[in-house]
């Protein structure tokens, strides 16, 4: 067993995928969506690593889909949380898996993977991505985005896709959400100033 194989069978969201019971509180919930994302965030970078082989990557990637298609055997509930996560977590592996399927074939499609489109806006000099942030932690929280097979967007989706259209780039997109969530004070400044604005706007 290789050491990502081995990271991976050992990660939190396997682990409470394991212990959780058919009926978890919302505690539970929170806890194991927390740590779908970290798990996500993970099998997200698989095919631009350079610290294993393509091959060990392949091996964890199918080692990984066996263990949550045994886990998805145990949730006969296609409605609960533990289900869709692993059903999400499914389809992010098929993508992993075929994007190093061609980079094998393509081994130029790498450095084609890792450039990024650009888009013709861009955050006005009034504001930060500390702002933005507010907003992609806001639309992960209640699920705004899904996959178009319906299953959900990770937090790593969607802060990508923001990178994207407002051509910025968040260094490290957890440390600057757990900043935002573990504010002090004017904990939701932006979003106040979106909500102030749009009732401004109905009132004219």
């Amino acid at each position: 067993m290789n050491n990502m194989v081995k990271r991976f069978s050992r990660s939190e969201f396997l682990r409470l995928l394991h212990a959780t019971n058919m009926n978890p509180n919302n505690s539970d919930n929170k806890r194991l969506s927390l740590a779908y994302t970290r798990f996500i965030n993970r099998i997200q970078t698989v095919s631009k690593l350079d610290s294993c082989s393509r091959l060990e990557a392949l091996q964890a990637l199918a080692r990984t889909r066996e263990i949550l298609f045994r886990l998805q055997a145990q949730y006969k509930d296609s409605e609960s949380l533990s289900y869709q996560l692993i059903r999400s977590s499914l389809s992010l592996i098929n993508f992993e898996k075929q994007m190093i399927c061609l980079q094998l074939k393509y081994p130029g499609i790498r450095n084609m993977h890792t450039s990024r489109p650009h888009s013709s806006l861009k955050i006005s000099g009034r504001f930060t991505n500390s702002d933005l942030m507010e907003v992609i932690a806001a639309l992960s929280a209640v699920g705004f985005f899904c996959q178009q097979d319906g299953s959900p967007a990770s937090f790593m989706q969607i802060t990508r896709e923001f990178e994207t259209l407002c051509n910025t780039s968040f260094k490290n997109p957890d440390n600057c959400r757990w900043a935002i969530l573990n504010r002090k004070n004017r904990l939701t400044h932006f979003l106040d100033m979106l909500r102030s604005t749009l009732v401004e706007l109905s009132q004219k």
